[in-house]
């Protein structure tokens, strides 16, 4: 059997003659030790491939150097997802950097995971704090904060609540996609949602939608949209179109909702964009691949797990003196080959 000896801070000492405390104060950058000397003890770190023992700084810092991540559909499925696949990669460059281990958690009401309405591992103290990806129970939310943990939440808010928050901005997108098509010449535009569409991103997308149409001087129809499921765009682009034949354009709610729309304009043998113009929101990996290639309003889904895991540590270091923010991060309207003028 093969043993691994793990470097310590008393084996620095050793190798450069003075003492723990020296070292100590050093790899943990504090005052105390002259900057010929800190660069030394580094060197020497790095040459002896010395980490941190995390559970026995643990032990000082009431700090398990673990990070929650909890999200509303099981993790399979979560990360099976583009979108928060790409929040998931920020999240877990940035945790990863300040040596942080993740724990995920689903947040189905149904998971065996939970002990009352809270998640075992929050509970026992298992996690420093939260990262809440998408939408869950508001109940599980509104508990965390009565609890005072410490919780980001990421592409997900609840509306008159002060919680410290990553989105996008889901209405402006909304509503440039819609500005998008309009500038090309349609004036039937359809929506294409998921579920919710009462509350939620795809509610603000919808919203973004009427506000652009309303801008035009164009009424909003309600039987030109579909609400359903995540990826419902097939079956609600064939309804939409088997009722309403004179849409030239669908404004999907995701990229999923729009690839799945163009594959059903195909079956009615309709061609995208000569016939129907489609534009999607996220931009995910797909939109640049499929033929024709997606226009699409682009969200930094990694810059967005990034800036969330900060805001989480910033949190744990402030302690309760941490102010709630909001980031909001914008969508960029990226034009491909599925929009153009619709024909005359």
């Amino acid at each position: 059997m093969r043993y691994i000896v793990r470097t310590t801070i008393k084996d620095i000492a050793k190798a450069l003659d003075v003492n723990i405390g020296t070292v100590s104060r050093a790899l943990n950058d504090k005052p105390g030790v002259s900057a010929e000397l800190r660069k030394k003890i580094m060197r020497k770190a790095t040459e002896l491939s010395y980490r941190p023992n995390g559970h026995a700084r643990g032990l000082v810092t009431q700090r398990t150097e673990s990070i929650g991540l909890l999200s509303g559909a099981e993790t399979s499925t979560f990360l099976s997802n583009p979108f928060y696949a790409g929040i998931f990669a920020g999240i877990e460059a940035e945790t990863r950097e300040h040596n942080y281990a993740l724990m995920f958690a689903s947040a189905t009401t149904e998971s065996s995971i939970f002990d009352g309405r809270l998640p075992k591992f929050i509970v026992e103290h298992r996690v420093d704090g939260l990262l809440i990806v998408g939408a869950v129970d508001e109940a599980i939310i509104r508990l965390l904060n009565e609890s005072h943990r410490a919780f980001v939440l990421v592409d997900y808010h609840l509306p008159g609540e002060d919680l410290e928050t990553v989105v996008t901005n889901n209405l402006r997108g909304g509503r440039s996609a819609t500005e998008h098509l309009l500038s090309l010449g349609h004036r039937h535009i359809a929506f294409v949602g998921g579920t919710p569409l009462d509350r939620g991103n795809f509610h603000e997308r919808l919203q973004g939608y009427r506000d652009a149409l309303e801008s035009a001087g164009i009424a909003y129809r309600e039987e030109l949209v579909r609400g359903g499921q995540i990826v419902g765009g097939h079956d609600a682009a064939l309804d939409l179109l088997d009722a309403h034949p004179e849409i030239t354009g669908i404004v999907a709610c995701n990229d999923a909702n729009a690839l799945a729309a163009i594959g059903a304009l195909r079956t009615r043998s309709l061609k995208v964009p000569e016939d129907v113009s489609v534009i999607g929101f996220d931009d995910i990996p797909a939109a640049q691949e499929s033929w024709p290639s997606l226009s699409t309003m682009r969200v930094d889904k990694i810059a967005m797990g990034r800036k969330a895991a900060q805001r989480l540590l910033q949190k744990l270091e402030e302690g309760e003196a941490s102010a709630p923010h909001q980031i909001v991060f914008p969508a960029e309207l990226i034009v491909r080959s599925s929009t153009g003028a619709p024909r005359k």
